[in-house]
């Protein structure tokens, strides 16, 4: 990692210090998924844990260090056809879940905007950049009350969202929820242009009312992991 970088992490978190987001000491913490991964509170994880990943794009690393760890089963979703394809021609254990859908704040179709780059998975619902509208995917959607109740789960211990600027609604929408999380791991995308910080800001109030206490931001400083101090 180049000093610049290191100096534009610094200075992200920096900022965030001061405007009042800061994570909480848990000693139970543990790094899954590589540099780039997603922190876990194990002592809450075991082999029958409820384990969601949202938005797989063509990394399935925090999910494979679970079930490697844990033996527990990963259910993973993603409906864009990229990573659709790309979870297709994967050799992937019996654990691993695969679902061609995403989350949203209600069922549905939603609309995705293609990536930059030809070969990439993250489709978004946000417009990034100068992208053509002719090039638009709908795509199906389920709220997380529809999933959990189709898989006959009450209960989730890790819900893990990375759904490249959708995270905001679908965070308001578990206020309506009656399933149970334990966890909740986010990136979010405040580094897209159409995405303030503030809107950051609110939605991490929005998830300390609802109970969930921040442990955790990333190196990079776009995933926060919350614990459900209710649980």
């Amino acid at each position: 990692m180049s000093i610049f970088t290191k100096t534009k992490q610094r200075l992200r978190r920096h900022n965030l210090s001061k405007l009042g987001i800061n994570p909480s000491t848990n000693n139970y913490s543990a790094l899954f998924g590589g540099d780039h991964g997603w922190v876990v509170d194990t002592s809450r994880i075991s082999k029958d844990s409820i384990i969601y990943s949202v938005g797989v794009g063509a990394n399935i690393d925090f999910d494979l260090a679970l079930i490697n760890k844990f033996d527990l089963v990963v259910h993973a979703f993603d409906p864009t056809p990229r990573s659709i394809e790309w979870v297709n021609n994967q050799s992937v254990p019996e654990n691993f879940k695969f679902y061609p859908i995403g989350l949203a704040a209600e069922n549905g179709t939603m609309d995705f905007f293609p990536p930059a780059r030809e070969k990439s998975t993250h489709f978004s619902p946000v417009k990034r950049y100068n992208e053509d509208n002719k090039k638009i995917i709908k795509a199906p959607v389920k709220n997380l009350q529809t999933i959990a109740s189709e898989l006959n789960h009450t209960v989730i211990d890790v819900l893990k969202m990375d759904i490249e600027g959708a995270e905001y609604e679908v965070i308001d929408s578990l206020l309506a929820c009656d399933v149970s999380i334990n966890q909740i791991l986010i990136e979010f995308h405040h580094m897209y242009k159409t995405i303030p910080i503030s809107k950051t800001i609110e939605a991490i109030n929005k998830l300390e009312d609802m109970g969930f206490e921040l442990f955790n931001i990333s190196q990079r400083t776009y995933e926060f992991s919350f614990i459900n101090k209710n649980s």
